[in-house]
Order: C-alpha cells, then structure tokens, then sequence
C-alpha cells in the first residue's frame, strides 16, 4: 500500500477518546563547556591567588586537590562531553589545559620526586618551571588565533590568560616575586572571564534566566 492511501484511510478510523497523547519534548542538547569553565575558573582563582601571595601564602601545594579533581577532572569531563557534541574547539581546549592541571599537581607532588631533584640546583628548577609555563603560553596563543573570530568574551579571556602564562614564564626565569605576583593578578582576572562565559551560557540554558550576559560577536 502506498504512503498516499496510508494517509487517506486515517479519515476512516473512529476517534479515539480521552485524554491527547503527551508530545514527548526534546531537551536541550548538553553543553558540558559550561562545567569546563567554571573548574578551570575555580582552579585559576586558587592557584592566582596564591602567586599574589594572599594571606602571606608562598606554598601553593594546597592548590594540588583542586588541581586534580576540578581543574583536572572536572575540564576532563568536559572535553570528552564537548569532543562528543561535535565541538572540536572547545573540547581540545578543555582537555589541553587538563594536561596543565594535572602536570602542575604532578610538579607539586613529593612523591614524584619532581621539585626534589632540583634540591642542589634551585636556580634550574626556575628555568625549568619557566620553559613549562612558555610551553602553555605558546600554545594558549594558538587557542587564541583560531579563535578569534568568536565572540569578545572569549578572546578577551585567552589574552588574558596568555598575559598570564608569560608573566608568571618570566617570574620564573628571573626569579623576580613581583612579576610572578603580577601574573597572579591577571591570573584572578581571567578567572573572572572564564566565569563570565560560564555564567553566560549556563544562563542560556535555561528557559526564563534571572539575567543574560552579553558575549560580543567578533
């Protein structure tokens, strides 16, 4: 039978009675980047923090916890979620800077033996922290240049955080504590970036949101 005399022999079925079928709605797709944002804004807050040396704190090992289960975990999720949605940027982006987290925590870590090997040449160890932090640099700026057709937010997010990587790259180097606290400066305010966008887009997702945080179309 032809799809045409399908559709001609429902005008011969008896009504049904009661109630209409529930249409069954589609949720909205899931945009894990939210969840991505909001650790490594967490994680950078912390870390940034402790470059500025609030509260007198010059040790950041405490940072290794959050380094581990937010910034590391938590952005882990969200690249995978974002890899499966489609969105290469985003995902290769959240799952790049798990690799930071996770070496940074690993550096931190005694059992590593990583900070203690530099036990006899602690001027190498700030060479060697500075090469890492060039290293995240250099390609934080390549997020930067294929992304900077996106939206203002997110551009003005990754300067700041390429500001970031170099000051505290240099602080490092030279060993100078007022660069490295001017990186975690800059560091906290990209934080706040990363927070904007997350809050922008967790926003979004829902149906009447209290307010809407412009992102800027480049």
């Amino acid at each position: 039978m032809a799809i045409e005399d399908l559709e001609a022999n429902r005008s011969w079925q008896p009504a049904r009675s009661g109630p209409p079928a529930a249409v069954a709605s589609t949720p909205p797709p899931v945009d894990a980047s939210i969840l991505g944002l909001y650790s490594f804004g967490a994680t950078c807050t912390l870390i940034s923090l402790y470059n500025c040396r609030a509260s007198g704190v010059i040790v950041p090992n405490v940072v290794v916890g959050m380094a581990l289960a937010i910034g590391g975990l938590g952005e882990l999720i969200a690249g995978i979620f974002e890899f499966i949605r489609g969105s290469t940027y985003t995902g290769t982006l959240f799952l790049f800077y798990t690799g930071f987290w996770l070496s940074y925590a690993a550096i931190l870590l005694p059992d590593t033996g990583i900070i203690a090997a530099y036990a006899d040449h602690p001027e190498m160890l700030g060479d060697a922290l500075g090469i890492f932090l060039a290293i995240f640099a250099f390609v934080t700026l390549l997020f930067l240049a294929v992304g900077a057709r996106k939206t203002i937010a997110l551009v003005s997010t990754l300067v700041l955080l390429e500001i970031t990587f170099v000051l505290l790259s240099i602080g490092n180097f030279t060993g100078n504590t007022n660069v490295t606290q001017a990186g975690g400066v800059v560091g906290v305010i990209t934080a706040g970036g990363a927070f904007y966008i997350g809050t922008g887009g967790f926003m979004a997702t829902e149906p009447r949101p209290l307010f809407t945080l412009p992102m800027g179309v480049l």
